[in-house]
């Protein structure tokens, strides 16, 4: 929501600066051209305000919810490629006896309200209360001019309207209705307009003026546009110059329906239908609703009407004028659109030196760069450190900016980073002096909204970080029911041969293919490698596995080992093969099956039984308060929701391949297994696009439904889950 908000701004920005410009050649244009072509212009600015893509790189509503699900999906996932010295263990465990851990772990989500969150909010506030108050009175009035209004019967007026309508090839029916609770003549509705009278005695030609007026407005659907400027004000309430746009075009939408009720005409009817406009101003006519073509405007603006229609030098065609401002508009918007990228990625060196230095000074200083991080080998070149890289990378800095960090074999060291000339760096105290020159690093923090890394200057080579699970507390309890916590780094203690051996060990939390839930356990970090979904080997020994499995509650997986060969024993089951050693452990949690299974080649049992025994017993299901998943919707009915669950990927994102179409920028990609049934809450709430692709409108269950049942192709749909129940279901924008 906060990336629409700044996408508005930018956009109420770049047209202000329109807006000015017609606002100071507006006596110009009033003389030479037709007032149709302003408020041709009017319109197409009022179009540009409402829709959401910027002007320097084109980015749309689709791209923001593609930042959305980066932000509010779990980014827990990495390879198991992480090592950091002996130096940085936060916390000690000891597991001696394997153990059960069934009970799931809760990871609460924190979230930080922003004064850009707030902002956001009083917009939205704003915007909302504006539009429904007015469609509120809008509502209201038409209900009295139908319930207390008369329908016209008088065969003059009748036949006077039919001729006009003809005149002008109207159609359709439309009431005409006597109300004396009206301002002005207007034309009220737009699916089933009526025209709507004051009460009042009008001569032969001021009924034919007033017919003939308010008909134009129906011919050319101005009551559609008064709705567009309505809603633009709305969206930009909060900009004066929106608010002197909307009053503009108004004035000019009259003055061009005065013009086409006057084209061809004579002095003598131009003077005689001046007169039933200052009739109507005699008749004390005030402010008409906003969304019906009722106007006045005042005795100036009258006057102003007067002086265009008594007007005897003809106008020139605008349709040059029109290009020209539609030419102005997109690059004013592109300009803006330019100057909010160029300030978000950088300004003058001299500027960027001085925020980076007041940013990175006092209390919260490398706050940011904060918490581990592994290199990002997707961006960097592995050879830099040869096979010695097999041994595992790591960089911790804390937020006084104590930093170390070490890669493969005699790579590494710690110091303390400073602001020197707008930029971090850190002096290396090597861990091993393999030279005489001094170590200085340069670091430099991003977050483009969905990814942070840090993009460290290594001896002239390029190396980035991204960070691993945060040093966040989660709790839980152990199989006997034990308070736990648990950190992102422990250290495993694995007997062999009766000596301990211990062993830096890093939470992975990563999503089961089949169930769609979360687990978390623990791998020595630097030894192990993922392979694939839920998948890792022994970076030493690629016949050494651990791998992770979900099944429903009532799938007979311990049948299904059985016919796979597996026989039970103590600790779980186990089956020989080829020279191999395969072993399951079986967990259930509340509403689901896993099976951790790990093999090693039989001659190793001594070095690898032990080991990945303690790997496997740190194995936890992972609940989550709230989450949200992706997907088609199979079915829908009673109660039950059931979707074929999708992943959004981006060309940035882990699982990216490079058969999926990098010019679209994102790819859906079917999560394997069977499709997930969510019970769906009472209050669960439904949000669908307008044609699929315009702005979201809240509906109730019914409609959602019959919305769901007519639409012939599939449709993408977020859910938001709270305690495994489905609380939202929103349509997805897939261009």
């Amino acid at each position: 929501m906060t990336d629409l908000f700044l996408t508005v701004l930018e956009i109420s920005v770049s047209v202000s600066l329109v807006i000015v410009f017609l606002l100071l050649v507006s006596p110009f244009l009033n003389r030479r051209y037709a007032a149709k072509w302003k408020y041709l212009i009017w319109i197409f600015l009022a179009v540009r305000l409402l829709v959401p893509v910027s002007g320097a790189d084109g980015r749309s509503a689709a791209d923001m919810l593609v930042q959305w699900k980066g932000r509010t999906m779990p980014k827990a996932e990495q390879s198991g490629e992480d090592m950091v010295p002996a130096e940085a263990v936060s916390r000690r465990v000891v597991v001696k006896i394997p153990v059960q851990m069934t009970t799931p772990l809760e990871m609460p989500v924190k979230r930080n309200i922003t004064l850009l969150d707030i902002g956001c909010l009083i917009w939205l506030a704003g915007s909302l209360l504006y539009i429904f108050m007015h469609i509120i009175i809008y509502l209201h009035y038409k209900k009295q001019v139908m319930k207390n209004g008369r329908l016209v019967k008088e065969t003059a007026a009748l036949q006077q309207f039919l001729k006009i309508k003809r005149e002008l090839h109207i159609r359709h029916t439309i009431p005409l209705i006597e109300f004396s609770g009206a301002a002005s003549p207007m034309v009220l509705g737009f699916f089933r307009p009526v025209l709507v009278l004051p009460e009042g005695e009008y001569s032969e030609k001021e009924l034919y003026f007033i017919l003939k007026h308010e008909l134009v407005h129906v011919k050319r659907g101005d009551v559609y546009w008064k709705l567009l400027f309505m809603t633009v004000n709305g969206v930009h309430w909060f900009n004066p110059l929106i608010w002197i746009m909307q009053k503009e075009a108004a004035m000019d939408m009259e003055l061009s329906c005065d013009e086409r009720v006057t084209q061809g005409a004579g002095l003598e009817m131009k003077k005689a239908y001046t007169e039933t406009l200052l009739s109507t101003l005699h008749k004390g006519c005030g402010k008409s609703i906003v969304l019906s073509t009722g106007f006045y405007g005042g005795k100036q603006i009258m006057k102003k009407r007067f002086r265009n229609i008594l007007r005897k030098t003809g106008k020139k065609n605008g349709v040059l004028v029109l290009v020209c401002a539609v030419t102005l508009t997109v690059c004013m918007g592109t300009l803006v659109g330019c100057s909010a990228v160029k300030e978000k990625e950088g300004s003058a060196p001299g500027e960027e030196s001085g925020r980076l230095e007041e940013n990175l000074s006092g209390d919260g200083a490398f706050i940011n760069m904060a918490g581990s991080w592994m290199i990002d080998f997707d961006r960097t070149d592995p050879m830099l450190w040869g096979t010695g890289i097999s041994f595992g990378d790591g960089m911790e800095i804390s937020g006084t900016g104590e930093f170390s960090y070490y890669i493969g074999i005699g790579v590494g060291g710690t110091g303390q980073c400073e602001v020197r000339d707008g930029a971090v760096t850190v002096e290396i105290e090597p861990y091993e002096e393999n030279s005489a020159e001094k170590e200085i690093l340069t670091l430099a923090y991003e977050n483009d909204g969905s990814t942070e890394y840090i993009l460290m200057n290594w001896h002239e080579e390029d190396v980035y970080w991204v960070r691993s699970v945060r040093a966040e507390e989660v709790s839980g309890a152990d199989a006997s029911g034990n308070e736990i916590t648990a950190e992102d780094m422990i250290t495993l203690t694995i007997m062999k041969e009766g000596i301990p051996e211990e062993k830096q060990a890093q939470l992975v939390v990563e999503r089961g293919v089949l169930t769609g839930k979360e687990y978390a356990l623990y791998l020595p970090v630097g030894e192990w490698q993922k392979t694939e979904a839920d998948t890792w080997q022994a970076a030493v020994n690629g016949n050494v596995r651990i791998w992770v499995s979900g099944f429903t509650k009532d799938y007979p997986v311990g049948q299904t080992l059985e016919d796979d060969g597996y026989v039970p024993e103590e600790e779980g089951m186990v089956k020989q093969e080829s020279g191999v050693r395969y072993k399951a452990r079986l967990y259930e949690s509340e509403d689901a099956l896993w099976c951790v299974e790990y093999c090693y080649p039989e001659e190793m049992e001594e070095g690898w039984e032990q080991e990945l025994s303690v790997i496997a017993d740190t194995f936890a299901e992972v609940t989550e308060s709230s989450r949200q998943i992706l997907g088609y919707i199979t079915e829908f009915e009673e109660g039950l929701v059931t979707i074929d669950l999708q992943d959004w990927l981006t060309p940035e994102s882990e699982g990216w391949k490079p058969e999926y179409d990098a010019e679209a920028g994102f790819q859906v990609v079917d999560l394997e297994g069977a499709d997930a049934a969510y019970p769906v809450r009472g209050d669960c709430t439904y949000t669908i696009l307008e044609n699929h692709s315009g702005p979201g409108v809240e509906v109730d269950r019914e409609a959602f439904e019959r919305y769901f049942r007519e639409t012939e192709f599939p449709m993408l749909w977020g859910a938001e889950l709270e305690d495994g129940e489905v609380v939202s279901l929103s349509e997805w924008y897939r261009p």
